[in-house]
């Protein structure tokens, strides 16, 4: 019995390192495809305890490996932030148990073939996990694991980013099923094939999609990086200072440059510390009037607005437009009306990180289409990248391209040459919204990275963390309006019916959907 444990244990855990491995910042994503397989084999036919058990072997190896920079991140910003990052991790521990319980009711009570089984857990899971209200956490999602293979993932244009997990799980439980046929037999072997053609299939749709792509250049661009270290994050008077001394370094360096006047220079969420005030604006309409281009800032926004709509009972985390020329140029984002000057609210971030902006910040209600001189984009605040609704509701909207302008100075590197595993897993999720939605993005960071990335995935610009200055970038679009910004998260969806659907059927007898192999009647 307790070899038994020990083997149920070791097969949890081999199945979230080799999971976990599949993400970034490691992307050895061909691990993805069948790093859930010792997980179906050690629930085979354990008791409901094991099973549980399990569970927590899996989900404390794929999430401990993963978000280990949760607790580390938190200390010293929030109280008792290393504490509540643990506190998360033990959440996210459990959710791995519950996901192993399930799959062995599906599976072994109930008789449900593994490799739909596997597919409407995970997929299900990560459905619940984005729609939890001010709990949603989406962050961790096995289709990041074709981030660094963007083409490969070329499905999601279709099925989202759910789908391609429901993908993933699918060969990984045909795979299990293979297995667990008498081997060799006609069975084992039909069921290989199957498995091969499904991980194949959608591949080389994807890649074949991502050739015949017509991408769209869209007008140029300013786009900005800001060094700020953690430490002075946390000190508002270091940290507004750091902000408008790196503020003006890029803003002189470009000063300098010559090219084609860009239409619009994005800098990143919050620098500044201080809430928007008349001297804030001032130094961001000097910033605009000398890159000869409105503004995208990102500002805290207080009780008193400053001549915007204000933040009713707190502050809120906004994206402005300000624009030196006074120009009419924001669109149906504008939330509020200034008093004198011609800045703008685009949008209030709406995702705020559970535990971190709240109650310190109150969520905004989002805004619209940006529209400048030809351009239609979208903002989404930092997180926010991590919720593939909000950026199919902006290209359903007309938009073209992504702005998503953030903070990753809180995030604490790992060990040198691999940087923030928070910011590998961030652009992963830039990169899946691209393909879903087929709309090209930027990204504005302060002490992050600064992203072009193509409607395709691929990322065509990056610098470094830790950089500072502008670049000036043509980012590209495509005309299509993709199935998933028609139909939403369908695959999702159906994986929650199913599931539903699933448990409410009468078990079947016991070891119906084992997937040992049948045992050979002795002679």
């Amino acid at each position: 019995m307790r070899l038994a444990r020990r083997a149920h244990l070791i097969g949890g855990a081999t199945s979230g390192i080799m999971a976990a491995l599949a993400l970034p910042p490691f992307d050895l994503w061909p691990l993805a495809f069948v790093a859930l397989v010792p997980l179906a084999r050690a629930l085979s036919d354990p008791e409901p305890d094991e099973a549980v058990r399990t569970g927590f072997a899996f989900g404390a190896a794929y999430y401990g490996i993963l978000l280990h920079w949760v607790p580390i991140t938190l200390h010293g910003v929030v109280p008792l932030g290393a504490l509540s990052g643990v506190l998360f991790l033990g959440i996210m521990t459990g959710l791995g148990g519950a996901q192993a319980l399930v799959l062995r009711e599906l599976i072994v009570r109930r008789g449900v073939p593994v490799a739909l089984a596997l597919p409407v857990v995970f997929a299900g899971t990560e459905l619940l996990l984005a729609h939890l209200g001010p709990l949603s956490v989406p962050w961790i999602s096995l289709s990041l694991s074709l981030s660094s293979v963007p083409e490969m993932a070329g499905i999601a244009e279709w099925v989202g980013a759910t789908g391609v997990t429901f993908w993933i799980a699918a060969v990984n439980g045909g795979a299990s099923a293979a297995l667990g046929a008498a081997s060799f037999s006609p069975r084992a072997l039909a069921i290989a094939l199957a498995t091969i053609l499904l991980g194949v299939a959608p591949a080389h749709w994807g890649i074949r999609r991502a050739e015949r792509l017509a991408l769209v250049p869209l007008p140029p661009m300013l786009v900005a990086q800001l060094a700020i270290p953690r430490e002075d994050l946390v000190d508002s008077a270091r940290r507004d200072a750091r902000a408008s001394a790196g503020a003006e370094r890029a803003v002189s360096e470009v000063e300098r440059a010559e090219g084609p006047s860009p239409v619009l220079a994005v800098f990143p969420e919050a620098p500044w510390a201080s809430a928007w005030s008349d001297t804030l604006e001032e130094e961001l309409r000097g910033y605009a009037e000398r890159l000869g281009s409105p503004l995208l800032a990102g500002v805290h926004l207080g009780p008193s607005g400053a001549g915007l709509a204000p933040a009713v009972g707190g502050r809120r985390n906004v994206a402005i437009l300000v624009d030196a020329s006074g120009v009419e140029q924001a669109g149906a984002g504008r939330l509020g009306t200034p008093s004198r000057a011609p800045s703008r609210l685009v949008h209030a971030k709406v995702r705020l990180v559970p535990g971190v902006e709240r109650p310190g910040l109150i969520p905004g209600p989002g805004g619209g289409v940006l529209q400048v001189e030809g351009l239609s984009s979208g903002v989404l605040i930092c997180f926010e990248v991590a919720f593939a609704a909000d950026a199919r509701r902006y290209r359903a909207a007309g938009a073209e391209l992504l702005l998503n302008p953030s903070n990753d100075s809180w995030f604490r590197p790992n060990w040198e040459g691999v940087g923030s595993f928070a910011m590998a897993q961030h652009r992963a999720h830039l990169v899946l919204r691209t393909i879903e939605t087929r709309m090209g993005a930027v990204r504005s960071s302060v002490g992050g990275e600064l992203l072009v990335v193509e409607p395709t995935g691929r990322v065509a610009l990056s610098r470094p963390a830790g950089g500072e200055g502008i670049e000036r970038v043509v980012p590209t679009t495509t005309r299509i309006v993709t199935g998933f910004v028609r139909f939403g998260d369908w695959v999702g969806w159906l994986s929650l019916l199913l599931l539903g659907a699933m448990l409410l059927q009468p078990p079947g007898p016991r070891g119906n959907g084992s997937l040992r192999a049948p045992r050979t009647p002795a002679a």
